[in-house]
């Protein structure tokens, strides 16, 4: 908040500076004139934020307590709602600033449940499936508000094991990816029966960071990436999204009118949000000798796992596949060949299987989590690939729903 404040105060004083300058440069012959330069370099301003950072401090030193975040787990559902929210837009930043407020990573049990505790894990079943959140968003983003979310139905229907993830979302897609690669090994190392598969759920931001934490496992030979059997990705901009193009396209427009350029607070939008412009994945696709270029899309190609069934669910506006509505606008914050990772004819297609990729038209990006079509699609394909490699393994034919 005291960051905002000044950041405002800064913007401010920057834009009367510009005009006032312009305004008043037929005065340049007496810059000696005392009422001059308090018009063009008014004193108000470093008192403004001089104040704030002093309450800045205060405040930091009363919350040096809660230092080591044991204090968000006893959040309830609407404070863990705003800091998600919080940490969506400005979550990069709360981290450099070693705040309290910055979301650390880690596992968490469902919503209407304790936290996990180091020592303690949820139903001991040998398939888990991690579900990982998109921008903004935390762990209760996977709760219906009428019917169970996807994460239980998988554990009512197919016998697994959920595991949520929480996350600060303002954070690199690479950071976030990198740091859940490491976790997933501890995960698996520590849980108390020997585990059969792995599988991984992302909605939207949630699906890059899986694609992330999967390359870096790969290069790094991760032992969790043995027991990874299949990862499902919901509206994930595999190749971008419309949205943060057009918000990066408007600050650049604001940035070039001198007037204005003190207004421009789109450039303060976190590291996590400008990841989206394009789907950067790895710290190569931002971390570049000559800079960053964030109007180009210079992301490294990064192929999916063979030895990884995939799974891409997408959402359309439109009212069937070729209205263009659902060809222009997509679910609203992502486009279907985005969600779907297709780019024909084009560099990053993932080339993904048809069978494996599904269009809901007249829904939008928010609907995916948890409306009852997709649930029952996504149960529907991983019992089939139960049951496909229950069979590759024993030549055996079964019924049984339980994986």
């Amino acid at each position: 908040m005291f960051d905002c404040v000044s950041g405002i105060t800064t913007a401010a004083e920057s834009m009367h500076r510009t005009i006032a300058g312009s305004s008043t440069a037929w005065l340049n012959g007496i810059s000696n004139f005392g009422p001059l330069k308090e018009i063009r370099s008014p004193t108000a301003y470093p008192v403004v934020r001089l104040a704030s950072d002093m309450l800045n401090k205060g405040v930091t030193r009363s919350l040096a307590h809660i230092h080591n975040h044991s204090d968000l787990r006893s959040l309830d559902n609407s404070e863990i709602r705003w800091l998600a929210v919080l940490n969506g837009i400005c979550g990069d930043h709360l981290e450099k600033r070693g705040s309290v407020l910055a979301i650390p990573m880690e596992f968490t049990r469902p919503p209407d449940t304790p936290h996990l505790e180091s020592t303690e894990k949820p139903v001991a079943s040998p398939h888990i499936v991690v579900m990982v959140h998109g921008l903004c968003l935390s762990e209760q983003c996977w709760q219906g508000d009428e019917n169970p979310g996807i994460a239980e139905q998988l554990k009512r229907e197919l016998g697994m094991a959920p595991v949520y993830l929480r996350y600060n979302t303002g954070r690199r897609i690479s950071t976030n990816g990198k740091e859940l690669s490491r976790l997933l090994d501890d995960l698996l190392a520590g849980w108390p029966v020997p585990v059969e598969s792995l599988s991984l759920v992302g909605y939207s931001m949630g699906g890059l960071v899986i694609r992330s934490a999967c390359w870096y496992a790969d290069s790094e030979q991760r032992s969790w990436l043995k027991s990874l059997k299949r990862a499902l990705f919901l509206g994930a901009p595999n190749h971008g999204s419309p949205v943060e193009k057009a918000g990066h396209l408007v600050d650049m427009a604001m940035r070039s009118v001198k007037y204005v350029e003190p207004l421009s607070f789109g450039r303060k939008r976190s590291a996590g949000i400008k990841d989206l412009r394009h789907g950067n994945l790895l710290d190569d696709d931002w971390d570049r000798p000559g800079g960053e270029k964030p109007s180009l899309d210079t992301r490294r190609d990064v192929p999916l796992l063979p030895s990884v069934d995939y799974y891409f669910v997408a959402a359309s506006i439109g009212r069937h596949d070729r209205d263009p509505m659902g060809h222009i606008f997509g679910d609203l914050l992502v486009r279907v060949g985005s969600a779907l990772g297709t780019r024909p004819n084009g560099p990053g297609d993932l080339k993904v299987k048809e069978e494996n990729c599904r269009v809901f038209q007249e829904k939008t990006h928010f609907d995916l989590v948890n409306d009852d079509r997709v649930v029952e699609q996504v149960i529907e394909w991983f019992r089939a690939l139960n049951r496909f490699s229950h069979d590759r393994h024993t030549g055996a034919v079964t019924q049984s729903d339980t994986y």
